[in-house]
């Protein structure tokens, strides 16, 4: 399953114990915007398994991409834990390597995905929409996204987030305390949509429209990330809502009841992760802030992505 290549930015046998290679000068590559602590309520009374209002305290402040992880950076911290063994590639499927774990991460061989592997070297490929290197990465599976959270710890030398088997638990359960990148909660990432006056969606309360972000098939794929007015405008982050879905670190469950709760990591195990914000291809029923929505962590799609986050540093 591994290919390797003796020279050049390709693959090359599995080499773990190695010290990593930064390759960012010890600044993340990933624009983030910070979100402080605080609390808010959760659920608005209609949305698709976000009826239930409650309170939720966030009691630590976080980074949060500021937009979702676009096809470029995900080829080049992919290439990068290729070189380093971290991964094992074949023409059609990039997989997990560490930890004992042979989980697929990103889907190569279907149609939509907009990165291959040939000749071992990954590059961008024109899935019927051009070459699209800042468009959301797509067909990368839960595991993909959080294993994407991972390379960018090891590249800074941070303890990574996720222990890749078992029910994957981020910091053993805990990810409000996890040093290394990973992938925002549930709450975090709707405390983050409403900031900070629990308006309805991303930007206030007007009705989605295809002049605030991509969807309803208007445009007919993703557009590249920033396409939109930020929203909300205070964080400045940008396709909040729209453009693809984005998966969050919890299991799926769909009521969360209305009891106030502090720091929720969500449930210990499910059968699907918690995706927000909608797509391009939806329509305007989901893009409510409230709204959740359930993915499959072993699938992938042209219509899921996702951003990261990571806790301040104490």
């Amino acid at each position: 399953m591994i290919v390797m290549v003796a020279t050049g930015l390709g693959c090359r046998t599995p080499a773990a114990l190695e010290a990593p290679e930064p390759i960012t000068s010890g600044r993340c590559p990933i624009d983030m915007v910070l979100v402080p602590a605080g609390a808010f309520t959760m659920g608005d009374g209609v949305a698709q398994c976000g009826a239930s209002r409650h309170t939720v305290s966030i009691t630590r402040g976080f980074h949060l991409g500021r937009h979702e992880v676009t096809n470029q950076e995900y080829l080049e911290a992919v290439r990068w834990a290729c070189r380093h063994g971290y991964v094992s590639v074949t023409a059609v499927s990039v997989r997990d390597s560490l930890d004992g774990s042979s989980v697929e991460l990103l889907d190569l061989d279907d149609d939509d995905c907009e990165i291959a592997f040939s000749d071992g070297e990954f590059s961008l490929r024109d899935a019927g929409h051009g070459i699209n290197p800042d468009h959301p990465v797509k067909r990368v599976s839960w595991y993909g996204a959080a294993r994407f959270c991972d390379w960018l710890s090891l590249q800074e030398e941070l303890p990574r987030a996720y222990k890749h088997d078992g029910d994957w638990a981020c910091n053993g359960g805990d990810p409000y305390d996890a040093r290394g990148y990973r992938l925002p909660t549930d709450a975090e990432w709707e405390y983050a949509a409403q900031y900070d006056d629990g308006r309805l969606y991303p930007w206030g309360y007007r009705a989605p429209g295809t002049d605030l972000l991509n969807c309803c098939r208007e445009v007919g794929w993703t557009t590249p990330v920033g396409s939109y007015p930020p929203a909300p405008a205070s964080l400045g982050l940008e396709d909040m809502a729209g453009n693809a879905w984005e998966y969050c670190n919890d299991w799926h469950e769909c009521s969360l009841g209305d009891t106030a709760v502090t720091d929720p990591a969500g449930p210990r195990s499910g059968i699907g992760r918690v995706v927000r914000g909608g797509s391009w291809m939806r329509y305007r029923d989901v893009f409510r802030r409230a709204s959740r929505f359930c993915g499959a962590p072993s699938g992938g799609s042209d219509h899921f992505a996702f951003r990261v986050a990571r806790t301040m540093t104490r």
